[in-house]
């Protein structure tokens, strides 16, 4: 892959940790998220990976030898960038610019008509996929850890679909003992319990975002 090829159309959305962008490559559409990187903040006591994209990273992979990211259920995931110079693509990466190191990235797939889900958005006939989507997930042998509305993506279509994003505080497993068990269930009761208070919001006829889940 040669990254000097790469198009930074524009910056999709944005955190302290990374940045994602709409970008094109060889005549194909890529969401590139970017991570910071002022150096490896390594793991803690527990052994649980503090560095984002090697989070993101590892997840994906998983992800892809399952079969998750065929099925539709997350992303469709290209592959990674070890390190981009921030100074060839100004002024797209002005932000990376006072990094310690230079930016990693992962590429994905671009969803060209996508919304966060949230209490106007939401359909009791489609959130069945969120559910079903976080089965695959842990099926793959990872926890999400991230289980909010706003990542998951309803992604429209013919038929519309509902999309898991944002692995990178996600742990990975091999065994499924007790512990990741009672986690993945964890898990799973969160998600149905998100479909509740949208659900509620809606009947209330409140504006997205007015609750924080």
């Amino acid at each position: 892959m040669d990254i000097s090829n790469i198009n930074i159309i524009r910056q999709i959305t944005c955190s302290d940790s990374s940045a994602i962008f709409e970008a094109e490559l060889d005549g194909q559409k890529y969401a590139l998220k970017l991570f910071h990187d002022n150096g490896d903040p390594g793991y803690t006591e527990n052994s649980r990976d503090l560095n984002r994209f090697r989070c993101e990273l590892n997840a994906y992979k998983k992800l892809l030898a399952s079969g998750a990211c065929a099925r539709g259920f997350v992303p469709k995931f290209y592959g990674y960038i070890n390190r981009m110079d921030p100074a060839a693509f100004q002024p797209a990466l002005q932000s990376f610019a006072r990094d310690k190191l230079w930016p990693r990235a992962i590429l994905l797939e671009y969803f060209p008509n996508t919304e966060s889900l949230n209490c106007v958005n939401y359909s009791d006939a489609l959130y069945p996929q969120a559910i079903e989507g976080m089965h695959e997930i842990h099926r793959a042998g990872i926890h999400h850890r991230d289980i909010y509305p706003k990542n998951l993506l309803l992604v429209r279509g013919n038929p519309d679909r509902l999309v898991w994003i944002d692995f990178d505080i996600a742990t990975t497993f091999t065994d499924f003992g007790p512990e990741q068990l009672a986690h993945c269930n964890h898990e799973i009761a969160l998600v149905k319990g998100f479909a509740e208070a949208l659900r509620d919001d809606q009947a209330e006829g409140l504006p997205p975002n007015t609750k924080f889940y």
